[in-house]
């Protein structure tokens, strides 16, 4: 043996001991990194989830809203449709109206009408052919009491009375007085 194998074995346990010092606190970093990414990675899944919900969300209203769009146009299309159906049927009954004994009584009764609002020398067309009742006419003004006007002014006050049910109750009283 010589007289360095202590030295060497000094420096060689000094050299393991710091070895073992750098494995341990590399360990230790890594244990602290390890943990830290697994916290960053946590509030990133965190994080994603509620935009993810929020997303979701926003798409879920958006299609809520979509929806809630295209109920309305097919009620209205609906709606509009019983609307040109009835005035339909009732101009059809109206026309009709006019083959009944009781049909001049009604034109006497239209013209006199329009007579009273716009003069005694007012023009007066009866029982045009294409919407019956009478049209009358005295320089710019006019009175449109055809049948198919009084059909359709029934018909929006009725339909309007539908919409808004509060109306009704105000009509009836109306008619009382």
């Amino acid at each position: 043996m010589s007289q360095l194998e202590p030295l060497r074995q000094s420096l060689l346990s000094a050299a393991s001991a710091r070895a073992a010092a750098t494995i341990a606190q590399a360990r230790a970093d890594a244990t602290v990194t390890q943990a830290a990414a697994k916290a960053t990675a946590a509030k990133i899944i965190a994080t994603a989830r509620v935009e993810g919900r929020r997303a979701t969300e926003t798409r879920a209203q958006g299609q809520l809203v979509e929806a809630e769009r295209a109920a309305r146009a097919l009620v209205l299309t609906a709606e509009r449709g019983v609307e040109d159906n009835a005035r339909t049927r009732a101009l059809a009954a109206a026309m009709t109206f006019r083959h009944q004994p009781e049909y001049t009584k009604l034109l006497d009764t239209l013209e006199a009408s329009a007579r009273r609002r716009l003069g005694p020398t007012t023009e007066i067309e009866r029982d045009p052919p294409d919407a019956g009742g009478v049209r009358a006419r005295l320089g710019r003004r006019s009175i449109d009491l055809t049948l198919a006007s009084l059909v359709d002014q029934a018909l929006t006050g009725a339909l309007d009375e539908v919409a808004d049910p509060a109306a009704i109750g105000s009509g009836a009283s109306e008619l009382a007085t």
